[in-house]
């Protein structure tokens, strides 16, 4: 070999033994850290221990939701020796598809260092067959899962609400909070609500393996922590009940404690059973129950459902105008079936009309025309305040998420939403509950509660006890209405459902006094909807309302809890005798409220056979 020719191969050599030894500094020096992770990793394991959501009882202890043991198959591919003798036993041990059991693996190859889960929640006998079987299949482990539980499948579902894996975007902001992929979080309802509460914090133990998989030594462990437990304010029995008269209809069924805001009862349908959510096979029901844009399953009609009143509303118009002096108990107006506002005539439901009504009578008939004289008497400034005041156009504050506010319009609502004026045909289809109002059920509750109590507002709420700590519901806030104007509205609402022509009678139950108020909505999708909103039990007598300044005195002497002395207790039973107060929707129910108040009465028999009556 010539001399030039050795020259001109030693330059490429120089150059490759500098690329070498590059290459060498980079991964020995540059990249050590990282190599060195990845062989630690190989060699040290953390086997994660869930921390158990905390359970969910009823108001009397009894369990609604809990956490059971889910025995799950991972794989740690690295450590598979023998692809086909896996795939075999998995087939003929759990029963399931040959294809399955493939793609499962080759998602495991993915990290082949971390056990990967590729079939969950087995049956405990078959978990313990394959316990065994680990031994001779290098890479199978039989993982323990805490999984939830609810007892009741679909009852309550939308009070309780169901749970979700984590998301990519929602992992990266928690996890800091020790938050890890497939956790599974709140996604509505109590469960969403009080995720912070109900959340377990996750333990593990590390270990050290040898390069065939052995368990060489435990390096640490960290003991897990379960979440809180909750005690609702929900009795099960008439919740249960509550769901029961929603079956095969569109609705809302909500119970409550007027004097105290303790939701009893929360009823949304259509339902739907949470645990499909965390059943691995229930992925297709799953699904079907998020893309349902006919019955909208998963909407919480109890309080994210918006609608016109309807007749429910005339309480309001009717506070209003006497509150405010504009009528009085005994100021009646004619009823021809008709009410004629320059050249347009506007109907009363029934033909032919009601004659001579008082503020008691039109509430008990449900007349249009009286409302619609009474209305244009108030004027539109009056009925939105009175409206306000009564809790509508905000959210009440339940501790439940997705709670809608509704509309309540007005003259500048009128300019800004609709960009045109107001006019008093708006304010004659307001005083009837129509036009561009919108309530939530539970703003519907929220009003007859205070007319249950006297004028007084309580703030809904269903979470009674967090772990050991009770939760103490917001004080009653005193609407200073008129006590004359409030016992004639509390008469009529009696009559509703006790007088013979009473458009609610259909409520009426024996032994029980119950006042309510039926309501008719507009429904620009197709059939009307249906309303009764009331509450029990109630005394009719005037004794009643001429104690409630003995009541005050009595407070004012700061004679409270097991101080009260038994005649002050006698006068508390007189004024907040009302211990529970109803609303029931029913989409597309029809004219009248008649179903709604037969519902209605089933309801207040069961809260009577519990006692609450």
């Amino acid at each position: 070999m010539s001399l030039d020719r050795e020259k001109s191969l030693a330059v490429p050599i120089r150059l490759l033994f500098i690329a070498l030894a590059l290459a060498l500094v980079y991964t020995q020096v540059i990249r050590c850290a990282h190599y060195s992770r990845l062989s630690k990793d190989n060699a040290i394991r953390i086997i994660p221990i869930d921390g158990p959501r905390g359970a969910i009882f009823d108001r009397n202890g009894v369990g609604i939701v809990s956490d059971r043991i889910s025995f799950n198959v991972a794989l740690i591919y690295q450590e598979l020796k023998n692809r086909e003798k896996l795939i075999r036993l998995l087939v003929n041990t759990l029963g399931i598809e040959r294809k399955d059991v493939e793609n499962a693996i080759d998602k495991a190859a993915s990290r082949p260092y971390a056990p990967v889960t590729i079939v969950e929640d087995i049956d405990r006998d078959k978990a313990f067959i394959l316990e065994e079987e680990s031994f001779d299949s290098r890479g199978l482990v039989i993982q323990t899962r805490s999984i939830r539980d609810y007892l009741y499948k679909n009852v309550g579902a939308h009070l309780l609400g169901y749970l979700g894996e984590i998301s990519e975007a929602e992992l990266e902001k928690m996890k800091e909070y020790g938050c890890r992929a497939k956790d599974l979080i709140g996604r509505a309802g109590v469960e969403k609500y009080y995720d912070d509460y109900l959340s377990g914090v996750d333990g593990g133990i590390q270990i050290q393996v040898d390069n065939r998989g052995r368990v060489v030594r435990t390096l640490g462990a960290k003991e897990p922590v379960n979440g809180k437990d909750l005690r609702l304010t929900i009795d099960i029995d008439l919740q249960s009940a509550c769901d029961k008269a929603l079956e095969d209809k569109r609705g809302a069924i909500i119970a409550m404690d007027p004097n105290t805001g303790e939701v009893l009862a929360l009823s949304s349908s259509p339902g739907f059973d949470p645990n499909v959510f965390v059943r691995p096979e229930g992925s297709s029901e799953r699904m079907k129950l998020v893309r349902d844009k006919r019955m909208y399953p998963l909407l919480n009609r109890a309080i994210s459902g918006v609608y016109q009143p309807g007749s429910v509303f005339k309480i309001v118009v009717a506070m209003a105008a006497l509150d405010t002096g504009r009528i009085g108990r005994q100021t009646r107006f004619n009823c021809p079936g008709f009410f004629t506002l320059g050249t347009g005539k506007f109907a009363c439901w029934k033909e032919g009309g009601h004659n001579s009504q008082n503020v008691v009578d039109a509430l008990m008939n449900s007349c249009n025309v009286f409302f619609y004289n009474a209305g244009r008497t108030l004027g539109i400034d009056n009925i939105e305040l009175g409206a306000k005041i009564f809790g509508f156009g905000k959210a009440t504050g339940i501790d439940l998420p997705g709670e809608a506010k509704g509309v309540v319009p007005g003259r500048s609502w009128k300019r800004s939403v609709k960009k045109d004026g107001w006019y008093e045909g708006d304010t004659i289809n307001l005083a009837i509950g129509q036009g561009y109002i919108l309530v939530t059920p539970i703003q519907i509750l929220e009003m007859i509660s205070i007319v249950a109590n006297n004028g007084k507002a309580v703030k809904p709420y269903v979470v009674k006890r967090i772990d050991t700590s009770d939760v103490s519901p917001a004080p009653r806030h005193d609407l200073n209405f008129n006590k004359n104007a409030m016992k004639a509205v509390r008469d009529g609402l009696y009559k509703v459902v006790n007088a013979e022509n009473g458009t609610g009678k259909r409520a009426m139950l024996e032994g029980v006094a119950i006042c309510g108020k039926t309501g008719t909505a507009e429904n620009p999708g197709g059939r009307t909807h249906a309303w009764f909103s009331g509450f029990a039990p109630f005394d009719p007598s005037t004794k009643a309302q001429g104690q409630s300044r003995a009541l005050r005195q009595a407070q004012d002497a700061s004679m409270k809890g097991a101080e009260l002395s038994r005649s002050t207790n006698e006068v508390r039973r007189g004024i907040d005798n009302a211990r529970v107060s109803l609303v029931v929707l029913l989409e597309h129910g029809g004219k009248g409220g008649l179903e709604p108040s037969e519902i209605a009465k089933e309801i207040f028999a069961v809260a009577k056979n519990k006692g609450y009556l």
